[in-house]
């Protein structure tokens, strides 16, 4: 069986719902379908960035500008 779903409503310009039923359409899917892998692409980029910060936070085995210009650059 899959995965349970809920239902949830959004409201799109005219414009917004013709071409999205358009690009369901070319695409053989629903327009349902095409806004479930939006929002996860939105959901796993989120993701992806909070991890990149996260991961910036960790300064481990990094150097200081300054330090890396005396030492590597000889500057």
């Amino acid at each position: 069986m899959g995965t349970a779903m809920k239902r949830t409503t959004i409201f799109l310009t005219e414009e917004q719902h013709e071409s999205l039923r358009r690009l369901a359409f070319e695409k053989r899917t629903s327009m349902a379908e095409l806004l479930r892998q939006a929002a996860l692409e939105i959901l796993e980029d989120e993701e992806d960035a909070r991890e990149g910060l996260k991961s910036l936070e960790n300064k481990d085995g990094t150097l200081e500008w300054e330090t890396f210009k005396k030492e590597q650059l000889g500057l």
